[in-house]
Formats: C-alpha cells, sequence, structure tokens
C-alpha cells in the first residue's frame, strides 16, 4: 500500500458546521441544520389545507449566547421549502431561546407549554393557524429523521429569561 492509500480524510470544509464529534449529524441549529430540514421538507408533498389559497410562511427566531438563528418555512398546496433568514411577509413569527426551541424539538415541552409559560412568543396572523394544522402534522412526520440525528450544540443552549 502507497503512502497515498493511506491519506487522512481532509475533515469539514471552511463553514461546515457539523459536529466533528459524530460524522454527518448536524448541530441543533446550525447551517447544516437548517440543511437537513431543507432537504426533509422537499419530501412533504401537496397541503390540501393551502390547495388554491395562499401559501402560509412561518419565521422561527431562536436567540443564542453568538447571536440570533432565523430560519423560515413556507407552506403552500405544492408541499414546504426551508430558507435560512427571513422570507418576506411572514404570516407568523415565532420566538423563543435555544434551550426552549430544543425543548420543543426533543419532545421534552411542547409549543403550547412554552407559550403558556411566556418561553415561546407568537405574533402575526393568528388566524391563520388552522390552515396550518395539516402541514404541521405532516412535517412532523418529514422532519423525525432531522430531530433524531441531531446533536446538542457543543456550547449548550442558553435559558434567558425573556423570549
Amino acid at each position: 500500500m502507497t503512502s497515498l492509500d493511506r491519506r487522512p480524510s481532509p475533515g469539514p470544509l471552511p463553514g461546515d458546521r457539523r459536529s466533528v464529534r459524530s460524522a454527518g449529524v448536524a448541530d441543533f441549529l446550525s447551517d447544516a441544520w437548517i440543511e437537513d430540514l431543507a432537504r426533509a421538507a422537499r419530501a412533504l408533498r401537496g397541503v390540501a389545507s393551502l390547495q388554491g389559497g395562499p401559501p402560509l410562511v412561518v419565521e422561527q427566531r431562536i436567540r443564542r449566547r453568538d447571536g440570533e438563528v432565523v430560519y423560515s418555512i413556507r407552506f403552500d398546496g405544492d408541499g414546504a421549502r426551508v430558507v435560512k433568514g427571513a422570507m418576506d411577509s411572514a404570516d407568523l413569527v415565532l420566538r423563543t431561546d435555544a434551550g426552549t426551541a430544543l425543548a420543543i424539538q426533543r419532545g421534552t415541552t411542547s409549543a403550547q407549554e412554552a407559550t403558556a409559560s411566556g418561553r415561546l412568543k407568537v405574533r402575526g396572523r393568528i388566524e391563520r393557524l388552522p390552515a396550518l394544522a395539516e402541514a404541521l402534522s405532516r412535517l412532523d412526520d418529514v422532519f423525525r429523521d432531522v430531530r433524531t440525528a441531531t446533536s446538542e450544540p457543543t456550547a449548550g443552549p442558553e435559558h434567558p429569561a425573556e423570549a
């Protein structure tokens, strides 16, 4: 075997925020994690409750020690799309801290519990929520693999008192 056959792996590429701890597992709220959500969302086909109507955009804003992570999910009659950052004219904006977001993602608390306790703030066109019920249920199934393969950030989430 030549020395060229034993080359070490080049490791993560610049800008890749996947965890070094376990290759292929994205840290919660990292760019790679949002890309995994986007890939999974493409599997969601046709949201019947939104057929023929306007799309529904949900913007998520999560505070961390190093700033704010923002990503958006757009639902329409063709399915769902996730993008990093804000989309124009979000119908709903959800704001929370990283600890609460991780607890919701892991299933140790619900969005309803977080809202009732003031840890999750929802603003926007609340009347659009019923149209989203089917999409959220189906999206939960689509995101299951991403949740399973998500690692907790090395620094750990923060839990600020104000949401």
